[in-house]
């Protein structure tokens, strides 16, 4: 856990970051002498996702303005809130699309040791196969990251990872399926135009290696 919060800190702009439920600190890089302070203010946070529940609403986002720097809170989970110190010009869409990008890993490790996650079914992999395609399409991936770096800055490679990651477990590194690794992609972006001209990047870039793979 302390390796994704660590991760949201090589942004830049964030200082600390933790993960806690309303009576619990699971992970955090404050320093100790800030933690009881911290739990206070995350319980205020919880309560304040509460009553934004209770009103029907679904924000799961909060900003509190400090003296000198910016606590923003995300409801996770149940009772779990992730809590980042960072400065107050910090880029927000930089960091929004971050978290999104984590709550994946963040919801795998909150599951209890006792509790056996979700079995997923899927056809046997030709490892040695898989390991071939994985080179032949390291250029590839490298211009994909590249391309959504553009659109959503230094973020792009924990995205990128994540959704490759995803994507790998659950298709096998298939040339055949690379169109659903570049949705996944797309869909952290948030503004729409640029959604647009980064699905046409790539299925350029896709088009043409390709054509080049054919040649060679």
């Amino acid at each position: 856990m302390e390796k994704i919060l660590k991760d949201f800190e090589r942004l830049g702009g964030i200082h600390h970051s933790c993960l806690m439920s309303t009576d619990e600190m699971m992970a955090s890089t404050f320093p100790e002498t800030l933690e009881e302070n911290l739990m206070g203010a995350c319980r205020v946070v919880y309560q304040m996702f509460m009553a934004v529940e209770g009103m029907g609403c679904s924000h799961r986002e909060i900003f509190i303005e400090l003296e000198e720097s910016l606590l923003i809170g995300y409801y996770i989970a149940d009772e779990t809130v992730l809590a980042l110190l960072t400065d107050k010009d910090v880029n927000l869409a930089l960091i929004n699309t971050s978290v999104r990008s984590s709550l994946g890993r963040i919801k795998k490790q909150l599951i209890p040791p006792n509790v056996e996650p979700p079995v997923v079914h899927a056809a046997p992999i030709n490892t040695e196969s898989q390991r071939r395609v994985e080179v032949e399409l390291t250029g590839l991936m490298g211009n994909l990251q590249e391309g959504l770096a553009e659109h959503i800055g230094p973020a792009a490679e924990i995205v990128f990872d994540d959704a490759y990651a995803d994507w790998k477990a659950t298709h096998g590194v298939k040339r055949s399926k690379i169109a659903e690794l570049i949705k996944a992609l797309a869909f952290e972006i948030e503004d729409k135009a640029d959604r647009s001209r980064y699905l046409q990047m790539a299925v350029q870039t896709v088009r043409t290696f390709n054509a080049q793979s054919v040649r060679s």
